[in-house]
């Protein structure tokens, strides 16, 4: 039912509008084709002829419904105009001729016909109309017809009904004409309407489908930075949900350092309507994270009119760690390659410090033995011999902070070492300060030595203490194990040091002192550094060293004003603790008792050593003991001299940095051309340093710079022992 109610639609769009008038015709047909039925039941004498009139339209009516629903329509029109004409004809024939109604339908014909077809089809049925009106005139006028009683003739009836029918179509065809050209213009404006339409959906469907699928954040906001869209990107990247948007504001995303930038962002879109540059911003995520990105946003216009912002942002926290990682390996590199540099540096100083200390050593003793007893002056060369004595002791500090003492180490319990040592540093600590502490019991258990222990629980107490200053503090100590996880990664040093182990032993001192800025904490560890009035600056240095020395690390927590925390890691120890053992030590005396009988033989002892006056001074000692002296200058001196008087040479006596041949490989030669000849190295560096690795060739004696006269006796005595 619907169908029969629905009018055609075909792709053409002019065949669709004739389809529809077509339609509306054969529906009205079919509606007022049963009016005739009236006049046969009012008069029923004529009744059949109203029942044929009503068959006809009706039968008229559905066929023309027919063929214009199934597509048919140009059949459709012929057959309208058809139908209208052989009504008209039919009349004629039937009711008085060419006098009666059927020059009015033959009007109604070509009106028809100029409706429903173009201007040619119009006139074409003007012309049948008017010749079947000649045809019915000559009907009449030889008398097959009857005629009705006019005043005027049937010629002059014919004559103003083709004018009519003519005048009508030449309008009919203007008219259409001119609607047809408005018709077309309006359907091509129609197209292009639609064209439009098309192209802006498809459009619009392309700028969502990017709006939508693009890997970067595309979000829309309006001036006050209400969010009004964002894509997924976005939505994703800051971990919100889309029913959420509305209440998000773009302010509220960024961090109150970020909102200078914001705001010149803004103002830049307000005066240009763009940004001509991308402008970064650290964003915070719903979970509280921060995320880096860029945008870049330009502003929406309506009517003329801005109204919002439109951005395009593009996350950028990889790259920031990126650089972020950089930036680090760069300082890190820096640091290192400043720390190799010190390195070299702190290493030469020793070396040449302790030679020159060796001459000022070696000659105040040999001025004080030549002083008669009770002499005035002696007092004042004891002192300068115990001033070169403290300064032979920075010089082994500078060698502690470079790593390079090895001095014997066993297991020890870090915790006992701590107890033991802080009743000395008690006794020294200022009143101003409360020690509280902490130690595991049992401690944990390092491989180390109690000096190095007490040299780094001094220096770091020191340093706390120092940082309180005169003020009422407190420094907190303690011993703990702790897992790699929880060895913090900022302000470590050494800065490429990396965990190894599953498990190190923590020695952390906090103190409520002064604090330190963060551009000081690199410079912490550099020797003789300091921000105080006192000490030296070689307190954490040394320290430092040591650690290093153990394949530990060190880490700083420190704020101005809120005081700081040094942590030190050490690896624990695989080895049992040791039975409790005493020893001792003299500092210038690294190997036995001297054996006086051998001392007293004499000989000639040739000397290897650089340093000018250093070789000299080491002369005048060993002939104040008895001996003769050769001297050369560095190896290859030495084997000529050797070479020279070898049958006479006692003894040698070589420092072990020198050019062209270093003190192993002089001492390697000698014992090719002589292998029993007794040989004392002597060096600025601790014996365990210098004795490290494989040697082809091993020394009598060893001779630790600078030396005094007791030393160098005890020295002699021990390589003639051996030997």
């Amino acid at each position: 039912m619907i169908n029969l109610l629905t009018a055609p639609i075909f792709d053409d769009e002019d065949k669709t509008m004739v389809a529809r008038h077509l339609f509306i015709i054969s529906w009205t047909l079919m509606a007022v084709g049963w009016l005739p039925l009236i006049m046969a039941v009012f008069i029923p004498e004529t009744a059949y002829r109203w029942l044929l009139v009503t068959g006809y339209i009706e039968s008229a009516a559905l066929i023309l419904f027919v063929l214009n629903k199934y597509g048919h329509t140009r059949s459709a029109k012929y057959f309208l105009i058809f139908t209208v004409w052989a009504a008209a004809t039919g009349m004629a024939l039937t009711g008085g001729g060419i006098h009666s109604n059927a020059m009015s339908l033959y009007l109604i014909t070509v009106l028809v016909a100029g409706l429903v077809q173009r201007g040619k089809t119009g006139f074409i049925t003007a012309v049948l109309c008017s010749l079947t009106g000649l045809f019915l005139f000559y009907l009449e006028y030889s008398g097959a017809l009857p005629t009705n009683k006019v005043s005027h003739t049937p010629f002059t009836e014919w004559i103003a009904s083709t004018i009519y029918m003519f005048i009508i179509i030449s309008f009919q065809y203007l008219v259409s004409r001119t609607i047809r050209e408005a018709l077309n213009q309006s359907r091509q404006e129609l197209k292009e309407r639609k064209r439009i339409d098309e192209a802006l959906r498809e459009s619009e469907e392309r700028y969502k489908a990017l709006f939508d699928r693009s890997l970067d954040c595309v979000y829309v906001h309006d001036f006050a930075g209400n969010f009004i869209d964002a894509n997924d990107a976005a939505l994703n990247l800051l971990g919100y949900k889309r029913e959420e948007l509305p209440s998000l504001n773009f302010a509220a995303l960024l961090s109150d350092d970020q909102m200078p930038r914001a705001l010149q962002a803004l103002q830049e879109i307000l005066d240009n309507g763009f940004q001509k540059n991308m402008t970064g911003y650290r964003m915070k995520r719903k979970n509280g994270d921060s995320v880096y990105v860029e945008t870049i946003a330009s502003s929406i216009l309506h009517e003329g009119i801005p109204y919002a912002i439109q951005g395009i942002a593009r996350d950028i926290t990889g790259r920031k760690q990126a650089e972020a990682y950089k930036e680090m390996m760069e300082k890190q590199n820096r640091q290192l390659q400043k720390s190799e540099s010190l390195g070299r540096m702190a290493a030469a100083i020793a070396h040449h410090f302790n030679n020159r200390l060796g001459v000022v050593i070696g000659n105040l003793e040999m001025a004080m033995k030549e002083l008669p007893k009770g002499a005035s002056t002696h007092q004042t060369l004891t002192k300068a011999m115990q001033s070169a004595w403290t300064a032979a002791d920075m010089s082994n500090l500078m060698l502690t902070y470079l790593g390079q003492t090895h001095d014997k180490r066993e297991p020890l319990d870090l915790s006992y070492s701590c107890r033991k040592i802080l009743p000395i540093l008690e006794a020294a600590m200022p009143e101003n300060v409360i020690l509280e502490t902490d130690f595991s019991s049992p401690g944990p258990v390092i491989n180390s030595n109690p000096d190095y222990m007490q040299q780094t629980l001094t220096n770091l107490l020191t340093n706390a203490w120092e940082a309180i200053g005169k003020k009422t503090g407190s420094i907190s100590l303690s011993v703990k194990t702790v897992s790699p996880a929880e060895i913090p990664t900022a302000h470590r040093f050494p800065i490429d040091w990396q965990p190894q182990d599953s498990t190190y032993a923590c020695l952390e001192v906090t103190d409520t002192g002064s604090g330190i800025e963060d551009k000081d904490i690199e410079k912490l560890f550099d020797p003789f550094f300091t921000d105080k009035f006192t000490g030296l600056g070689m307190g954490l240095p040394v320290v430092f060293g040591i650690v290093n020395s153990h394949k530990g690390v060190i880490t700083i927590d420190s704020k101005p004003g809120r005081g700081s925390t040094f942590r030190i890691f050490f690896p624990l120890s695989e080895e049992a603790l040791p039975q409790p053992q005493t020893a001792e030590n003299d500092r210038n005396v690294t190997i036995s008792s001297p054996s006086p009988g051998k001392m007293e033989e004499g000989g000639t002892v040739l000397v290897i050593e650089d340093e000018e006056v250093l070789r000299t001074m080491t002369g005048t000692m060993l002939e104040s003991f008895g001996f003769s002296v050769l001297q050369a200058k560095d190896g290859v001196e030495a084997l000529e001299v050797f070479g020279k008087h070898q049958s006479e040479i006692k003894f040698v006596i070589s420092d072990l940095t020198m050019p062209r041949m270093n003190g192993w490989e002089t001492l390697t030669a000698l014992r090719k051309l002589q292998p029993d000849i007794p040989v004392i190295l002597a060096s600025g560096y601790d014996k365990a340093h210098v004795m490290e690795g494989d040697h082809p060739e091993l020394p009598q004696a060893f001779l630790a710079k600078p030396y005094n006269l007791k030393a160098l006796r005890a020295a002699i005595s021990r390589a003639l022992e051996i030997a």
